[in-house]
């Protein structure tokens, strides 16, 4: 019989149809045919060709780069070229519109063309976690921006075009009604019981020990209970806060470390999957906000959304989150 679980998070809804549900080896997708190489000659982010990109706005590693932030040539969103500007609304009848104004950067996480965040070691991994940060928090201060999104697609199905191990980010003049949504939630949440929900989860997922992935002093990492697709995994700081602005070092190192763990397992279990994951945060403007908790969510690219999916909104999920962590806890410890 399938099973529907809501995500007191979101109210969101997913059916996990056990009927279909796969072993293990059946997620693991055919292995990949990668350029083995360190360093690719058309590459624009390999060590050597700098001269392919835009102008870097960061650089960490010194005279050897390490991480480089640049511009991304093809931005879904582009900078205004003014000193000071402010986005504009424009009606026209019915639909508003706006100036497509924002940032889109590419943070290009190793100079080596084979290297991915499951094979970095630790302070490689540091580094880019440190990146994240002041990237975020630079642009954090600009007032047009309302909401900075810090991504990752590794892998064609999670919608990458170039090998060399890199993420994004974007920061938008607006927050979308999913973001807002996620944030009324977890407000009414606030406001039912006076206290986060996701530290709520966070002490409930400890107390029943079924789901958690990797734990730390400071991290958690474990399969939500409506997990929306299989070996779905939340990561979350245990101390509260609303914006990744405000986690400091100490909490950049830890979530390098548990980030790298989850990687190293999903690689190790699943033979190196595609996968997403997204630094969700409450807006710049929210940061100090009580009922928000901001973390990262990994999504493996193992299943494809269909008619049903769209046409509701809803998730089907083959197997349970149980399982999965059972599965990658049970994966090499490292």
């Amino acid at each position: 019989m399938s099973i529907i679980r809501q995500d007191i998070a979101t109210r969101d809804w997913t059916i996990f149809a056990l009927e279909r549900a796969k072993r293990p080896q059946d997620y693991k997708q055919e292995k990949k045919i990668r350029n083995n190489q360190a360093y690719v000659e058309d590459c624009p982010f390999c060590k050597g060709n700098e001269h392919m990109t835009p102008e870097q706005r960061l650089v960490i590693g010194d005279p050897d780069w390490k991480v480089r932030v640049v511009p991304n040539k093809f931005a879904a969103l582009t900078t205004s070229k003014q000193t000071s500007y402010s986005v504009q609304r424009h009606k026209t009848g019915l639909y508003l519109s706006m100036d497509g104004i924002g940032e889109h950067e590419v943070l290009i996480e190793s100079p080596v063309h084979n290297q991915h965040l499951a094979t970095m070691d630790q302070a490689e991994m540091e580094k880019v976690i440190q990146a994240y940060q002041q990237r975020f928090s630079v642009l954090s201060k600009n007032e047009n921006y309302q909401l900075i999104i810090i991504f990752r697609n590794h892998g064609s199905r999670a919608g990458t075009s170039l090998e060399h191990p890199h993420s994004q980010l974007i920061a938008t003049p607006f927050v979308p009604g999913y973001i807002r949504n996620r944030l009324q939630e977890a407000q009414r949440y606030f406001d039912d019981m006076g206290c986060c929900v996701y530290c709520d989860m966070i002490e409930y997922e400890i107390q029943a020990n079924k789901r958690i992935i990797e734990q730390t002093q400071d991290f958690i990492a474990f399969a939500p209970y409506a997990s929306v697709s299989p070996y779905n995994i939340m990561v979350l700081p245990k101390r509260h806060q609303s914006c990744f602005i405000q986690a400091g070092d100490d909490l950049q190192r830890g979530l390098a470390t548990i980030l790298k763990k989850c990687l190293i397992k999903l690689h190790d279990a699943l033979m190196d999957p595609d996968y997403n994951y997204v630094i969700d945060s409450a807006p710049v403007d929210k940061a100090g906000e009580k009922h928000y908790h901001w973390h990262v969510e990994i999504l493996p690219r193992l299943t494809t959304r269909a008619g049903f999916e769209l046409g509701s909104g809803m998730y089907i999920n083959t197997i349970l989150p149980e399982e999965c962590a059972r599965i990658l806890s049970n994966t090499q410890k490292s």
